[in-house]
């Protein structure tokens, strides 16, 4: 009976071991990708000529991204994405397009990557939003659900630079009571932390 029960255990580890090793073979990194992300950026630091006490102000943001995107290469895909962004203390909201790069470790389902971006943040209303150029560099992990479906996790040190941030005037600068608030440079620098999904159009 224990020779009956190790002999079949024997051969579910054999086939698994054969699944993976066959998942792993297949070549995903074809045609056409889409994907959904949501991503929150840690403190990290504040530039500005505003204030030069920069450590009062923590610089957090978060957003949702969707993206599509194309393997040039079994290790390249290039691609292009809109995101909603929202930073923290400071206040500021914008609308990103960005044009993206990834290099990926493996041909197969499950594979460390790592990741460039680089874009602008638009308004639409100068009142309620910002903008300005938007670079991110990093690293991440694919990993294979179901299917064609694949979840993606990224960490990466993400740059807003804003030369018309609109604030209000600073000690020392001409103050005019019709117009109160005036135009500084805003660098903001955090480190992104994301997750998300994607669907490949190969199998």
């Amino acid at each position: 009976m224990k020779t009956r029960i190790t002999f079949t255990l024997s051969l579910l580890i054999v086939a698994c071991s054969f699944q993976i090793a066959h998942a792993q073979s297949l070549i995903r990194n074809q045609g056409f990708f889409y994907g959904v992300e949501g991503f929150y950026g840690v403190h990290s630091s504040l530039k500005t000529d505003h204030v030069y006490d920069t450590d009062t102000y923590s610089p957090s943001s978060y957003g949702l991204k969707a993206s599509a995107n194309w393997f040039s290469g079994y290790h390249l895909s290039t691609g292009v994405a809109v995101a909603v962004l929202n930073y923290e203390d400071p206040n500021m909201f914008t609308l990103p397009v960005v044009v993206n790069a990834q290099a990926y470790l493996n041909k197969g389902s499950n594979t460390p990557l790592a990741f460039v971006e680089g874009g602008y943040g638009f308004r639409l209303n100068n009142r309620k939003q910002d903008k300005g150029f938007i670079y991110e560099a990093g690293i991440g992990y694919r990993y294979r659900l179901k299917w064609s479906n694949f979840l993606v996790v990224k960490a990466g040190y993400h740059t807003f630079i804003n030369n018309e941030w609109d604030w209000f005037r600073k000690l020392g600068d001409e103050y005019d009571p019709e117009s109160p608030y005036r135009w500084y440079d805003l660098r903001r620098h955090t480190i992104n932390l994301s997750i998300g999904f994607y669907y490949s159009t190969r199998y």
